[in-house]
């Protein structure tokens, strides 16, 4: 059992300590780097009695090991007997050079306590080769880390990136390589060194891997459509109205003996609730609609199989619907059927304007849309934009509100308000889609400012079982119908209407709840997504037109912060200004820098 002294040289969880002060039951230690403790002595391991100088100790030359080894062959050395072998000296600094190059392992073995041996041949050998390849890795990632901070990255060094990759996607919190490189491991930073090193480009977008959303679309198999009965409705004239290049046209209007027919595709004729496919798009919730690519709700199968107008005659869901005098939608008639559409975008809509289904449906439409807005429907007209990327090139395009769009819109509110109103009569359980009134009386929107703080004033709707008023459309109670092959809240009203009107139970309350709040919850996510997403891809549009100048209105002002948009982006931006700027004032927004890591762009006003 050594004795501690003053002075002495200790070690204390491998670290260099010097014993300051010895009492009864404590010993007082100095420990390299300047802290004090109080420990027992079996914390500590004793090395020399000292004095020391310096912690650590000065580190000897290492001599030359090859004939020490020989010298020592099999036998034990003491550890003192060891220090002076090694280096002729007995000093503080020999012992704690020698307990160093015990302590490396690829020599010798044993303790400080109970003396010390060489290791077989065999060992040393391999011990030696582990130091190499250990060096050579060390030597590599410094040249890495060198490489990356000097730009200058090979193709060899991309998979060593891929650490780094997974930060900027969400799919891991941490990173080595940029501990290394002192850069905090958050995604907006891994996202900016890829750019800034080329690994990646402006066209990679992370938010989905972010989201944890995948980039695919389902993949599991329908079951048949089974023979059932339908009507025959194939001798209407029924459009399908779509913005161009729309994949899932699963909606379509006609028009007999006064009344408005809401043509719908009929996915729910095989995803049947609890079966696999039911469960899938429950997962989903939605269509995503990214611009670089659509994932949706069902396989693609579905919407060869019911998208009206994909093929000749398609299996539909149909809402006979009346408008009265007043404008109020009634459900006519609901019946399963068949169906002839013919597709047509909305510019092409116009050519039919005075023809037939069309002309018929106008004046009852109008009613119905001046009724809502009797009822406090709220008539934002803000600018919209369809953006997509196609061949490393990022398109937006204004949406144009005409009036064909506003027809084939008004037609899907009227057939969702009078099913809805037809399910409160009758108690049957359906998933309402609901929003409670602005908490202050709003006056008619006109200008662009008004209708933006409108807009922000909206309360979120809600999907529920319980019917309720649709402030924001005017509308006493509304359900969704007409978007079965993208949306699980439409195929969810399907599948509870199919078994209403073939006599069967419905589903109960718990078990809508039970599917609403799974969809929602999956369905918000996806919506989320495509906002930042949006928001995205229009800073790579700003990184690819550097010098983007256009028009920008002021359309709210909180202090000296502003707020602009420009309409022909439907982007909005954040200034600030400390001169006199008026609400709905046009100015000139010229692009200064844009960071799509960050998702803020920059601009100059009035050239200021």
């Amino acid at each position: 059992m050594p004795v501690f002294n003053s002075g002495a040289l200790v070690l204390y969880h491998n670290k260099s300590a010097v014993v300051s002060a010895v009492a009864k039951d404590k010993i007082e230690i100095r420990i390299e780097g300047g802290a004090h403790k109080s420990v027992r002595s079996k914390d500590i391991e004793f090395l020399h009695s000292g004095p020391v100088a310096t912690l650590p100790p000065t580190i000897l030359s290492t001599p030359e090991l090859t004939e020490i080894v020989e010298l020592m062959e099999n036998e034990t050395f003491s550890f003192a007997a060891f220090a002076e072998l090694l280096y002729s000296k007995r000093s503080a600094e020999a012992f704690y050079s020698a307990w160093l190059l015990l302590a490396d392992g690829i020599y010798f073995t044993g303790s400080a306590v109970n003396g010390v041996r060489v290791r077989p041949a065999a060992e040393i050998a391999a011990a030696l080769e582990a130091a190499r390849l250990k060096d050579e890795k060390a030597l590599r990632r410094a040249e890495l880390i060198g490489r990356i901070k000097a730009d200058e990255l090979c193709r060899e060094d991309y998979s060593a990136m891929r650490e780094i990759e997974q930060v900027a996607r969400g799919e891991n919190a941490s990173s080595r390589l940029l501990k290394e490189l002192e850069i905090e491991a958050t995604p907006q930073k891994a996202h900016a060194l890829l750019l800034k090193l080329g690994v990646w480009d402006s066209f990679v977008n992370p938010h989905p891997a972010r989201a944890g959303v995948e980039l695919t679309d389902p993949a599991f198999p329908l079951p048949p459509l089974s023979p059932e009965e339908r009507l025959d409705l194939t001798g209407m004239v029924s459009y399908a109205i779509d913005d161009e290049g729309n994949e899932d046209p699963d909606d379509a209007v006609g028009f007999a003996e006064g009344l408005l027919w809401v043509h719908v595709a009929d996915p729910a004729a095989v995803v049947t609730p609890g079966s696999e496919p039911d469960m899938g798009a429950r997962s989903r919730g939605e269509n995503l609609y990214l611009p670089e690519k659509v994932m949706h709700m069902l396989p693609a199968e579905a919407t060869r199989i019911f998208g009206l107008g994909l093929r000749e005659i398609s299996p539909a869901f149909s809402f006979a619907i009346r408008i009265d005098e007043e404008g109020e939608p009634v459900l006519e008639k609901m019946v399963l059927s068949t169906v002839k559409v013919t597709r047509l975008t909305y510019a092409g809509a116009a050519a039919h304007w005075e023809e037939s289904p069309l002309v018929e449906l106008r004046p009852m439409l109008e009613r119905f849309r001046k009724k809502r807005k009797a009822a406090g429907a709220l008539m934002i007209d803000l600018p919209e934009v369809k953006i997509r990327v196609k061949e490393q090139n990022v398109e937006i395009t204004p949406v144009e509100i005409t009036p064909e769009r506003e027809l084939v819109a008004n037609a899907m509110l009227a057939c969702g308000a009078a099913v809805a109103r037809y399910a409160v009569e009758n108690e049957i359980r359906l998933p309402f889609a609901t929003q409670s009134c602005l908490e202050t009386e709003s006056a008619e929107a006109v200008t662009l400012p008004e209708m933006f703080t409108l807009r922000k004033s909206c309360p979120p709707s809600v999907v529920q079982t319980v019917a309720a008023p649709h402030a924001g459309l005017g509308l006493n109670a509304y359900c969704r119908v007409t978007s079965p092959l993208r949306r699980y809240s439409d195929l969810l009203a399907h599948q509870q209407l199919r078994r209403v009107i073939k006599g069967e139970a419905p589903l109960s309350m718990d078990e809508l709840d039970t599917r609403i709040a799974m969809a929602e919850k999956n369905a918000l996510v996806r919506r989320r997504l495509e906002r930042t997403c949006n928001e995205f891809w229009t800073q790579v549009f700003f990184v690819l037109h550097p010098d983007w100048t256009g028009e920008a209105v002021l359309v709210q002002k909180q202090g000296d912060r502003l707020t602009y948009l420009i309409p022909e982006l439907a982007y909005e931006f954040k200034n600030r200004y400390s001169g006199k700027a008026v609400l709905g004032e046009r100015v000139t927004a010229q692009l200064v820098r844009v960071g799509t890591t960050a998702g803020i762009a920059t601009f100059c006003l009035n050239g200021q």
